[in-house]
């Protein structure tokens, strides 16, 4: 029943686990055009990006990465959200909403770390999904 989950329900939280890049071995590269489309990010934004992939030493046991960081996504329910679930809302209407109240998607959780250099392109693509 809708209206009994909406009344027990005050958020949803998903998260991921990213791998973080070994800091002894991981080399800074640039990226092609072809591949930022396919992430989806805008070759202009693109380029302030420190992006960086992993190469493998004896640090990090030859696999580029070491150690994990948690990536999340909240969902708080408000009084709009728990409407459209009561009103059986298709789910883009669910997601719209969500957004214009604040929540910021795992995508855009692991594209932050990899702004900042902390993983991989390759590896934010590998744990979510290009929407």
């Amino acid at each position: 029943d809708p209206y009994n989950l909406v009344s027990a329900l005050n958020g949803v939280v998903a998260q991921r686990l990213i791998r973080v890049l070994c800091p002894a071995c991981a080399e800074t590269v640039e990226p092609g055009a072809e591949q930022l489309a396919d992430a989806e990010i805008d070759i202009q934004s693109g380029a302030a990006w420190q992006f960086r992939m992993a190469v493998g030493c004896g640090a990090c046991r030859g696999t580029g990465y070491r150690g994990r960081r948690a990536i999340a996504e909240l969902l708080a329910l408000d009084d709009e959200i728990r409407e459209l679930i009561l009103a059986r809302a298709p789910i883009r209407q669910l997601k719209e909403a969500a957004r214009r109240g604040g929540t910021r998607s795992l995508r855009e959780s692991a594209l932050e770390l990899v702004k900042s250099g902390v993983t991989s392109l390759e590896e934010a693509n590998r744990v979510t999904f290009v929407a």
